[in-house]
């Protein structure tokens, strides 16, 4: 709790002004005390001021940008920025860099006295030993995660230029290391529907299901709710997502603006969904008082929603078992490959997935299989030289 001496009356030879001191924190980098001095002409005024700075404090929201460190600044950033601004799940992510990463490395600095160079010895470092696991032989970050902590340092550092607590930002002149594209991977369409004969009769095979016929996010279809689902219309809404955010199930907006859309509702996954409404009234039924009717569609037996790390966890060992080592993402790259395979344009092809631009689902779903190829060597042969 910030405290704060006893107002002292000074009298000097011209004038008479009054004095305390205040704490203000704690310094990082000595784990010390940290306390300023305020000086004002009047009692009354020192202790407005006083009570101001104190409650500055105690939000969080203190700071003396002349002496404030990089680990004070990124947390005032969180404090101010981010947790207004941000998802419960971004803004999980980025604190979690920020005292894992950066403050660690870079955090005792002055933020005045933050360099070019400071940035770019932490990414050459990160890419060898930036890992923070128990494993004893240090390991490297990937070129596209010290990309990431790249793009949250320089965000951080340019609301730092528009608060006019620095006058440029030192990450603009560092040059991080260029990302690795990586292909989708993807199955085909008969190792699905195998793997989805063995989900039947577990908790994970309806999210599965959905997945595999909506090319929806894990987190879109555990958030699915039975309002979200027209029958009649033949489509499913995407309204919301189910995260996990320090422990704690949590809701929220989906991933962009273009995420919240309706996906057209295949014949197979509305019979496979009236059938499990049909299973979930028996275990209201059965249960009784005992079952919560919260709404979802993939549930525990009680009518919970299921921890989205529990379900891919399980999905990834049922997935094994059956001869298909999958992760959940998985089923969203396959939707998405075949689409595009059968001749999809890629325009529908990032609207059904929810993509914020075009450009994304081309980066992520450029590559074109074997059969794709050939097919298409085969319209340039006939184009050229006829059928």
């Amino acid at each position: 709790m910030a405290r704060g001496s006893k107002p002292v009356k000074v009298e000097g030879p011209r004038r008479t002004v009054w004095k305390m001191t205040v704490d203000v924190g704690v310094d990082p980098a000595t784990g010390k005390r940290k306390q300023k001095k305020l000086t004002a002409p009047s009692k009354r005024e020192l202790e407005e001021m006083a009570a101001r700075v104190l409650a500055d404090v105690s939000r969080g929201t203190y700071f003396e940008p002349e002496k404030m460190t990089v680990a004070e600044y990124l947390r005032y950033w969180l404090t101010n920025y981010c947790e207004p601004n941000l998802r419960p799940y971004t803004l999980k992510d980025i604190r979690m860099i920020i005292n894992l990463h950066f403050i660690p490395a870079f955090g005792n600095i002055p933020l005045a006295k933050l360099t070019p160079a400071h940035i770019q010895k932490y990414y050459s470092e990160a890419l060898v030993s930036g890992k923070r696991d128990k494993r004893r032989t240090p390991r490297g970050l990937s070129p596209n995660t010290v990309n990431k902590h790249h793009r949250i340092l320089k965000e951080s550092l340019k609301h730092a230029v528009e608060w006019e607590i620095i006058q440029r930002s030192p990450a603009d002149k560092v040059k991080p290391p260029k990302k690795i594209k990586r292909e989708a991977q993807a199955v085909d369409g008969p190792a699905v529907l195998k793997m989805l004969e063995s989900l039947k009769g577990t908790y994970v095979y309806i999210g599965a299901f959905i997945a595999a016929c909506t090319w929806l996010r894990e987190g879109e279809v555990l958030g699915m709710r039975w309002k979200d689902v027209d029958f009649k219309a033949n489509v499913l809404r995407v309204r919301q997502v189910l995260q996990v955010v320090n422990g704690n199930l949590v809701t929220g907006p989906p991933k962009t603006a273009t995420s919240q859309r309706e996906v057209p509702l295949l014949p197979q996954l509305a019979a496979a969904l009236r059938a499990h409404k049909r299973e979930q009234k028996k275990n209201k039924l059965a249960l009784g008082e005992v079952y919560q009717d919260t709404g979802y569609i993939s549930t525990w037996e009680d009518g919970t929603p299921i921890n989205p790390n529990t379900f891919a966890t399980r999905f990834r060992t049922l997935s094994r078992r059956a001869g298909l080592p999958l992760h959940f993402h998985q089923l969203r790259h396959t939707a998405a490959s075949l689409m595009l395979e059968a001749g999809v344009p890629l325009k529908n092809v990032s609207q059904l997935l929810g993509h914020a631009t075009v450009s994304i689902t081309g980066d992520v779903y450029g590559h074109v299989s074997p059969a794709g190829q050939r097919e298409a060597i085969n319209k340039l042969g006939e184009a050229l030289f006829g059928k």
